[in-house]
C-alpha cells in the first residue's frame, strides 16, 4: 500500500469517525430521530407496576418484558415522545390495556395495576355472625326520637341505667354523626353544632342556617375533617371559610372515602364520581355514566372501585388517562357441591380487612376469594 493510499483511508476513517460519533454520543444522550416528523427528539420511558407477579408487559406490540419473582415492575425507556400502547397480560387474568402520552426526558409511570382473575371463585357464608353486612356503627349506640336524641337499645349499652337511656342527650336534633369524642349535628333551626360527650358543651359551627323541610330525610357525613350533608339525594359540602353549607352535587345516593382517607367516591343512579378532599370545594372528576341504575359503589382500594349495575358487578380502575380499564364478574355464579347462582340485585361490599368481596343476593351471602394481594 502506498503511502498516498494510507493517507487517503486515514482522511476517511476521520470523517466517518466525524460523522458517526456525533450520532453515537447524541443516542447515548437519549437523542432519536423522529422518522414520522422529520425532526431529532429526545426520548422517554414508561414505568409500569403491575400485581400479580409474573405479568407480561407489552408496549406497541413490540417490546415485551416480564415482572419477575424478586420485582414487579419494568422500566422501558428511549421511547419516542408520543402515544404508546400499553398491554399487561398474565394467563389465567383479564388483560389491562392502556394509551400513554410519553413526553420528552419524562417517565410516563403506571403503578398501580392489579390483574384480575376470570374465574373469581366464590363459596356461601354459612356463618352469618361474620357477615360484613351486619357491622355496627358508631351511630348504633344513639337514635332520635321525636327530634330528641337517645342511647339505643344495642347490647353494647346495656351497661346504661335505665335513668341514662331515658335522659335526652341532645334536643331539638335531626341529624348527626359521632366522630371521636364529639357528635356534630344539625339543628332544626338549621344550624350546625358540635357536642362535646366529655366536656357537655356544644359549639356553633355555622353562622347562617339552612331550611329544613321536615319532610324530607337529612343525613350527616364526615370525611377526613371534611362535612358533608345530604338533603334527599342533594349532597351540600360545609365550607369551612364561610362557615355554612353549599350545594355540591345535585343527586347523590351512595358514598364512600378511599383507605387512605384522601377521596371520596360517589354516585347516583346513573353516574359515579371522585374527587380528591384537598380543598373547600373538591374537583368533581367523572368517571363514568351507564345506561343501567347504579345500586352501590365502594373503594377496594384506593385506585380501584367496584360497583353494582341491576344485576351487574363491575370493577374498575379510576385512572383516566386514556382509556379506563373495567371488568364485569360473572352473573351466574358456579359453587362446588350447589346449583347455580344467578346475581340478581345484589347488595355488594368489599372487606378490607380480608379482601374478599361480599354479595348479598336471593337471600344468600357469598363471598369471594382474595381479590387483590
Amino acid at each position: 500500500m502506498t503511502k498516498k493510499s494510507r493517507r487517503i483511508i486515514f482522511f476517511i476513517c476521520i470523517i466517518l469517525f466525524l460523522l458517526i460519533a456525533p450520532y453515537i454520543v447524541m443516542y447515548s444522550l437519549g437523542y432519536r430521530v423522529d422518522v414520522a416528523n422529520k425532526k431529532i427528539v429526545t426520548t422517554g420511558g414508561i414505568y409500569v407496576k403491575a400485581l400479580p407477579q409474573g405479568a407480561n408487559v407489552i408496549i406497541d406490540s413490540k417490546i415485551n418484558k416480564k415482572t419477575g419473582i424478586l420485582s414487579n415492575a419494568v422500566f422501558v425507556q428511549n421511547l419516542l415522545p408520543k402515544q404508546h400502547t400499553v398491554v399487561i397480560k398474565k394467563e389465567g387474568f383479564h388483560d389491562y390495556q392502556k394509551t400513554l402520552e410519553v413526553k420528552e426526558r419524562e417517565v410516563t409511570k403506571l403503578e398501580h395495576i392489579i390483574l384480575f382473575k376470570n374465574n373469581i371463585v366464590f363459596q356461601i357464608l354459612e356463618d352469618k355472625t361474620q357477615s360484613p353486612f351486619n357491622k355496627k356503627t358508631l351511630e348504633d349506640a344513639y337514635i332520635i326520637k321525636n327530634n330528641t336524641l337517645y342511647y339505643s337499645d344495642i347490647e353494647e349499652n346495656n351497661q346504661l341505667s335505665p335513668t341514662q337511656k331515658n335522659t335526652p342527650i341532645i334536643k331539638n336534633i335531626i341529624a348527626f354523626k359521632v366522630l371521636d369524642k364529639n357528635i356534630v349535628w344539625l339543628s332544626l333551626d338549621g344550624f350546625l353544632y358540635n357536642f362535646n360527650m366529655e366536656r357537655k358543651n356544644t359549639e356553633k359551627l355555622s353562622v347562617r342556617d339552612i331550611f329544613i323541610h321536615q319532610k324530607n330525610i337529612y343525613t350527616l357525613l364526615i370525611f377526613n375533617q371534611t362535612i358533608f350533608l345530604k338533603e334527599n339525594d342533594t349532597l351540600f359540602i360545609f365550607d369551612e371559610k364561610i362557615k355554612s353549607f353549599e350545594n355540591f352535587y345535585g343527586s347523590v345516593k351512595n358514598m364512600q372515602i378511599s383507605p387512605d382517607r384522601q377521596k371520596i367516591l360517589y354516585c347516583n343512579d346513573h353516574e359515579i364520581l371522585f374527587s380528591f378532599l384537598n380543598s373547600n370545594n373538591p374537583e368533581k372528576i367523572f368517571l363514568n355514566r351507564f345506561s343501567k341504575k347504579i345500586n352501590e359503589c365502594h373503594w377496594i382500594n384506593n385506585e380501584y372501585v367496584i360497583f353494582s349495575l341491576e344485576n351487574s358487578i363491575i370493577i374498575s380502575e379510576i385512572d383516566k388517562r386514556g382509556n379506563i380499564n373495567a371488568i364485569s364478574l360473572k352473573e351466574t355464579i358456579s359453587l362446588q357441591g350447589n346449583a347455580d347462582i344467578n346475581i340478581q340485585s345484589p347488595e355488594i361490599l368489599f372487606n378490607k380487612e380480608d379482601g374478599k368481596l361480599y354479595i348479598l343476593t336471593q337471600n344468600t351471602i357469598l363471598v369471594s376469594e382474595k381479590l387483590i394481594p
